[in-house]
């Protein structure tokens, strides 16, 4: 409807300026006739006015305008996953295929293309470890320090997540890509997006999809989380009060996962509090592993509704659960299978092809055809494509003069409210909302899928319509 809307609008405008232009011609016809030189030149001119002038598009200037950014380059720094090291401990079956020809592939891509308003993007690379976080920074150095990138594509994940900080508060460096959080993002002293939602907006977009669907009415909800995930409850706890959901208790579970004991003591006596409190739904925040495991040992899984704000964590539960049937029928927000990704007509034309003309071995197939020991060139392909479109879209929009402000202030404006990413469909990103994805859905948690897993519930909804 946003771009209905638009269009609407833009068609409204152009009628508008036609007809003020046909008033400012007519011709003044007893005049005319008084002297037929003077008529043929009055329908000349009324002839010539009449014809819709060509729209003059403004030159871009292109100059050294920031640090990264010259009159014919912009340089930007691109982090990856070391999953040499993954596979080698032991912790991956496999590899992301050739991540860095993958990221060549789509930037040469984009020069043939023309580049950004005419400037050729040119990246240098770097692997990081995601166990090491001492790692992490010294990538975030080599980008933003000795190669002075004016934005890094790819940022950084799991325990070495801190170093998102290194790139966007310590070296001012724009950002597409990590991990970001509340704290984390608030410290940021320049733009910083992804693609899909950031924390809070899983709760928001988890909550939109529920009122959607009507799953909001009559619930009676309790929320529940680890110390890992303690500064989400403020926001969790406001999202709800907002949709004037009833909110009759919350609990923090202060032992970590190495500490399932101490963990299911502290469990057991939430749920008791759950119990006695006449709530009907558990909002669990963060990593939902634990608080599933302890709504089955007080014999209320299937018996209540549950909803997760971590999809991540849902489809990929611990060893801390032996059986993972109760955690059958658990809700959370998702976007498009990798499927559908694929699928996109403009995901295999800016993505696919791009990467298959360039790269004879790169192994692009189906996802679901891929196994756990493939190596699964989908998934860098998905990620890095998705981050340069974000950050291609907002540079160009910035015009000539590239930096960080006229980035955030493209960005932020009205152009940024519904744009197109290939595989993502329509997204939209704000001063608030920094994950672009706006096509969502419910999923629950199936133990016979799979491994178990999360399976589609609703079709794809855009979770901030209406």
């Amino acid at each position: 409807m946003k771009k209905l809307r638009s269009s609407a609008l833009r068609s409204l405008l152009a009628l508008f300026a036609v007809a003020l232009l046909a008033a400012s011609c007519v011709s003044n016809e007893d005049d005319a006739a008084t002297e037929e030189p003077a008529t043929t030149t009055s329908a000349a001119a009324e002839t010539e006015t009449d014809e819709p002038a060509e729209p003059v598009e403004e030159e871009i200037v292109l100059t050294d305008s920031w640090r990264g950014v010259t009159a014919d380059t912009i340089h930007v720094g691109v982090s990856m996953l070391n999953f040499k090291l993954l596979v080698d401990l032991g912790l991956s079956p496999a590899g992301w295929g050739d991540q860095q020809a993958v990221w060549e592939a789509l930037i040469a891509d984009l020069n043939d293309r023309g580049g950004i308003n005419g400037r050729m993007v040119e990246a240098v690379y770097d692997f990081y470890s995601p166990i090491d976080p001492a790692d992490a920074e010294r990538v975030c150095s080599v980008l933003t320090q000795d190669n002075e990138s004016f934005a890094v594509l790819g940022g950084f994940v799991g325990p070495a997540s801190p170093a998102d900080v290194c790139v966007t508060d310590t070296n001012s460096t724009i950002m597409v890509g990590g991990e970001i959080a509340g704290d984390e993002l608030s410290r940021a002293k320049v733009p910083w997006f992804h693609s899909s939602a950031t924390a809070d907006y899983s709760t928001i977009n988890l909550l939109n999809l529920l009122e959607q669907t009507g799953r909001t009415e009559g619930a009676v909800v309790f929320t529940m989380g680890g110390a890992a995930a303690a500064e989400q409850e403020a926001s969790v706890l406001a999202q709800l009060e907002a949709r004037g959901i009833e909110v009759v208790g919350s609990a923090i579970i202060e032992a970590g996962d190495g500490d399932t004991l101490a963990q299911d003591d502290e469990l057991a006596v939430a749920f008791e509090r759950f119990k006695s409190s006449g709530a009907n739904t558990l909002m669990i925040f963060g990593t939902p592993s634990s608080e599933i495991r302890g709504a089955g040992a007080a014999g209320l899984a299937g018996e209540i509704a549950i909803w997760s704000n971590n999809p991540g964590g849902l489809a990929n539960l611990g060893a801390t659960i032996t059986d993972k049937s109760i955690a059958d029928g658990v809700l959370a927000a998702t976007g498009a299978t990798d499927d559908e990704i694929w699928d996109d007509p403009a995901f295999q034309e800016e993505c696919v092809a791009p990467v298959t003309e360039r790269i004879a071995e790169a192994d692009l197939r189906t996802p679901s055809t891929y196994e756990a020991q493939d190596e699964n060139w989908f998934n860098s392909l998905r990620r890095y494509c998705h981050a340069l479109s974000i950050f291609v879209q907002i540079a160009t929009a910035a015009g000539g003069d590239l930096t960080p402000t006229s980035f955030g202030d493209a960005a932020y404006g009205p152009a940024f409210n519904d744009f197109y990413v290939p595989g993502l469909g329509a997204s939209s990103v704000s001063m608030e909302k920094r994950g672009a994805q706006d096509l969502l859905r419910l999923s629950e948690y199936d133990s016979t899928y799979g491994d178990g897993g999360l399976v589609p519930l609703t079709e794809l909804l855009d979770a901030f319509e209406g």
